[in-house]
């Protein structure tokens, strides 16, 4: 039993316990215990022995009796109760809008519903109106999100997908193998995965896989073929394995990270230059043609290497071929960003505090944007308290700006008819603008387009955020034609933020390509509420790759003069 495989179970545990509808302080105990275990030792059972682990802080007598049943029998009892207990269809309902755990364990126990299936004939038969606290509303909602449900079921947003990959990692290294990669849509750094994918080297295939498919906290494990095994987490996330001989590592990391489209590109590029590719290997007649990682396969293939955010078979393998691939946007090209709150609104760090957490990452501006006054439930900012922050500000800039300049700046509503919040007057004293729609999503196309089209055409609109106003897993985009709001964009020089929240993720990277063809600045944001919060441009960058942008297409990575300049700012 080693701390990654202890963390899995107790993350597991605290899954369970809130569809069951345990207390939400004993629900975060066990995520946070999850959590806790990182600072642990790699040898738990010395550990406890010692009393090293009781002094871990966030593990508790609870948790931390499970962690002492795990090093002692290589089991759980609590987990494998209450598996045991949950009907695996429970866990997709969580997804449904409108249901809760409380709500779920009703339909369960009166209704007998397991399943989206059965939930959707109860709710067309009208058997969930009539339930005591549902109503004819609720199973309306209930009905419009199943088809939502469906699309999203067993997927997760990247942060909950690398935890689980982390500790699944951790684990398979303790084991007799040379290495262990993320693969599959987490690689290509989709904004919501269909599971989990990894691939491991070893010179002992079989049993690596034998001792993953005997992990606790894996539901339904079982072995695909001889190089693979797959199972399920307690939200429906499904794991995949896949361990092969050292001579087949280079390929298979390409098969397992490419989409479909891109290893069908990859195998027709192959067959034109004599050769054929399979997911074992590149071979030559019969030979197998060595390689000794994905660079070498793309070499054999005349191919420059593609960027495993590019694998997505949208041209990627014609632009290797005729060396035009872009050369993307990165971490260390950024000097700042723009869409961040403060104790001001509904933000949790000083402006002083969001500027340090800015320098501490070796950023040279940081931009300001806080919530605007129709904003009420967040903590809008009234016209006095803009100057009063302009003034905190100018305190920080006349003191500091030579190590972190702070942009004045507001995410001002875009109200129903298309005006940005604020009459003009106070509009002008922003350096910058950021509008978003927060009210009144639930409008027709035309309607919200019309309304987006003419904050996007405003003189005063500088960043248009959160575009579609999509929230993964939990709700779609509003209805609205990207298309124009792109050209609007073009033609009147406002950029277009990709919201680096895992939860958003937009504007969508599949837009970008023809919106940088356009002439379009992308402004990659946290929209951050703290100052670990400022970490959410990694998920935006992400998006920005696999939109094909190199730097000069992203005002971040601009120097201070020039963002200063574009913003008319001092």
């Amino acid at each position: 039993m080693n701390r990654h495989v202890a963390a899995l179970v107790l993350d597991e545990i605290g899954s369970l316990l809130a569809l069951q509808g345990a207390e939400s302080f004993r629900v975060r105990a066990y995520s946070a215990a999850a959590r806790a275990l990182s600072a642990a030792g790699d040898d738990l059972a010395a550990d406890l022995r010692s009393g090293a682990l009781a002094d871990v802080p966030g593990l508790g007598p609870g948790t931390l009796s499970v962690v002492r049943e795990l090093v002692e029998s290589g089991r759980s009892r609590l987990y494998d109760r209450l598996r045991a207990e949950t009907p695996a269809g429970l866990i997709q309902l969580r997804g449904v809008s409108g249901l809760g755990p409380k709500r779920i364990r009703t339909l369960h126990q009166t209704l007998g519903i397991e399943t989206l299936e059965e939930l959707r004939a109860a709710a067309e038969a009208g058997k969930v109106a009539a339930l005591p606290g549902f109503g004819a509303a609720t199973q309306s909602r209930i009905l419009s999100g199943l088809d939502f449900v469906d699309l999203s079921a067993g997927r997760r947003l990247q942060p909950s997908a690398y935890a689980t990959a982390d500790r699944l990692i951790g684990h398979l290294e303790t084991l007799d193998v040379r290495e262990v990669r993320i693969v599959g849509e987490l690689r290509r750094r989709c904004e919501t995965v269909g599971g989990v994918d990894l691939l491991a080297v070893s010179d002992h295939p079989a049993a690596v896989l034998d001792a993953f498919l005997a992990t606790p906290a894996l539901g339904r494990p079982h072995r695909i073929r001889d190089d693979r095994a797959a199972a399920v987490l307690a939200d429906g996330a499904p794991l995949r394995l896949r361990c092969v001989r050292p001579e087949s590592a280079a390929v298979a990391r390409v098969a397992e990270t490419g989409s479909a489209a891109h290893v069908v590109a990859l195998a027709a590029r192959a067959a034109e230059n004599g050769m054929r590719l399979d997911a074992d290997g590149l071979w030559r007649k019969d030979r197998r043609v060595p390689l000794d990682d994905e660079e070498a396969l793309y070499a054999a293939l005349d191919l420059d290497w593609v960027p495993p955010e590019l694998r997505e078979g949208r041209g990627e393998v014609a632009a290797a071929a005729e060396r035009r691939l872009p050369r993307l946007v990165d971490y260390d090209d950024l000097q700042g960003t723009f869409h961040c709150h403060t104790t001001w609104s509904d933000g949790r760090g000083t402006v002083a505090e969001m500027a340090e957490a800015a320098a501490a990452r070796g950023w040279r501006y940081l931009g300001i944007a806080d919530h605007s006054v129709s904003a009420g439930y967040a903590g809008g900012l009234t016209v006095e308290e803009v100057h009063g922050q302009h003034a905190e500000i100018d305190a920080w800039n006349g003191d500091r700006g030579g190590e972190v300049r702070v942009f004045k700046g507001i995410e001002s509503d875009i109200l129903r008819d298309g005006r940005l919040d604020y009459d003009d007057a106070v509009l002008a004293t922003f350096e910058y603008v950021i509008g978003s729609v927060h009210a009144g999503q639930r409008m027709a196309a035309d309607e919200m387009t019309r309304r987006i089209e003419t904050a996007v055409r405003n003189p005063r609109l500088s960043i248009l955020g959160h575009a579609t106003g999509r929230l993964l897993l939990r709700r779609e985009p509003y209805p609205v034609d990207m298309d124009v709001i792109v050209a609007a964009a073009a033609e009147s020089g406002a950029a277009i933020e990709i919201n680096g929240d895992p939860h958003r993720m937009d504007m969508d990277w599949r837009y970008w390509p023809a919106a940088k063809a356009r002439g379009v600045a992308c402004a990659v944001n946290p929209d951050a509420h703290s100052e670990a919060g400022l970490g959410a441009v990694v998920y935006g960058l992400a998006m920005a790759r696999k939109g094909w942008l190199e730097p000069e297409d992203v005002i971040n990575t601009w120097d201070v003069e020039r963002v200063a300049a574009r913003f008319g700012a001092g």
